[in-house]
């Protein structure tokens, strides 16, 4: 196993803020120049989160500032400069969110899931209403699935593992993979679809939803599309 990474080197923790005023130079000594994570304490409750590139100077600083009266002890982190300090930061600051920090930690890239889990939740809703109707409603219900499987050629999820695939023509047999992401592997290539697979092996267009085969029992095999 590789070592762990340090991140934090040095810390102090609950230390009042008076330390900052009657013993100044021991605690410059200490943090003076040094780079970053502080928390604020009101008494026992987390008050604000900060980072800096001189925790002294920005401490200081918060015994002068708005923040003047609003805590009375403090913690340190000294910590490694790295580029990703600021994404901790923003980290902390969305679960923790003190009251004393105006601004919410915002990520430089990250993209928010709430949407795509909106729309994966009502997917599955409609399923199972489908199920519990049957009939006519059951098979609008697949007719739009399969409807939007082709249009996007997706079949990432389809499979919880690396599944065999075969197709015939003219008395030969054709081999391939489709991966958990929905990959569809011929001759060591990688395709986004079935039909870009099967165009591979027969080298003419085809549909490769029923090209291709999966098992579904022994002996027993059916076409990608009913997957």
């Amino acid at each position: 196993m590789a070592p762990r990474q340090k991140l934090v080197l040095e810390h102090l923790e609950d230390i009042s803020g008076l330390v900052l005023e009657e013993y100044a130079d021991i605690i410059r000594s200490m943090i003076r120049g040094r780079y970053g994570i502080y928390a604020l304490y009101r008494g026992s409750s987390l008050y604000y989160v900060g980072l800096a590139s001189n925790l002294m100077r920005r401490l200081k600083q918060h015994l002068r500032d708005r923040h003047a009266g609003k805590w009375s002890r403090f913690n340190v982190y000294l910590t490694v400069h790295t580029e990703h300090m600021k994404e901790l930061e923003s980290l902390l600051l969305r679960i923790i969110d003190p009251p004393g920090n105006k601004v919410r930690g915002n990520f430089s890239s990250s993209k928010g899931l709430g949407r795509e889990m909106n729309k994966l939740m009502a997917e599955e809703d409609a399923d199972r209403r489908s199920k519990l109707m049957g009939g006519r409603v059951r098979r609008q219900r697949q007719r739009l699935v399969a409807a939007k499987r082709k249009d996007s050629n997706s079949l990432r999820g389809a499979v919880d593992r690396k599944t065999r695939l075969l197709g015939w023509r003219n008395g030969w047999e054709y081999q391939a993979a489709l991966t958990r992401d929905g990959i569809v592997k011929y001759d060591g290539e990688d395709f986004t679809s079935p039909s870009g697979a099967g165009r591979a092996a027969l080298g003419q267009r085809i549909n490769g939803w029923a090209f291709w085969h999966y098992r579904v029992g022994r002996g027993s095999w059916a076409p990608l599309s009913d997957l």
